[in-house]
């Protein structure tokens, strides 16, 4: 198994980080590294979705929600050849206005090696961007709902 976390703590509502989290179908609209995605179900464990990503050359990626816990956690599992790949995302909320996230991915099986080696790094950095992503699109779904009133 390989495994890396990544942590911050940004600048958002905590309703509107899980209310950007779980609209998959949106993510390729703020995501960086998300150039497509889908979903069919609701949000919880046995639904799944897709996306395309930049980092694996623009292949259609699947994974499966595993487990959530409504307004803080969601895994996903991924088939990877062999084996498999979990992305394990949490969000606490930490005083007004304010959410620490914090995501582990695992890669379990004989394409460890290859994963390392070729995409571990750009997942990472990717990781680190995502997170700020998040914090503007969170701050402009507050704003949007804040001028409908």
């Amino acid at each position: 198994m390989y495994a890396f976390e990544e942590s911050d703590i940004i600048d958002a509502e905590p309703d509107a980080v899980w209310q950007t989290v779980s609209d998959v179908p949106a993510w390729a609209t703020w995501d960086p590294h998300v150039l497509q995605s889908g979903f069919e179900g609701p949000f919880e464990p046995g639904s799944g979705g897709w996306t395309i990503s930049r980092i694996v050359s623009g292949r259609r990626g699947y994974f499966t929600l595993v487990e959530t816990e409504p307004g803080t956690s969601y895994t996903t599992q991924s088939p990877m050849p062999g084996g498999k790949m979990l992305i394990i995302n949490t969000y606490r909320a930490q005083g007004p206005g304010k959410v620490a996230l914090h995501r582990r991915v695992e890669v379990h099986g004989p394409f460890v090696p290859l994963f390392r080696l070729v995409w571990a790094k750009a997942f990472r950095g990717d990781t680190r961007a995502t997170f700020k992503a998040l914090e503007r699109e969170a701050q402009r779904r507050t704003a949007q709902r804040g001028s409908i009133r």
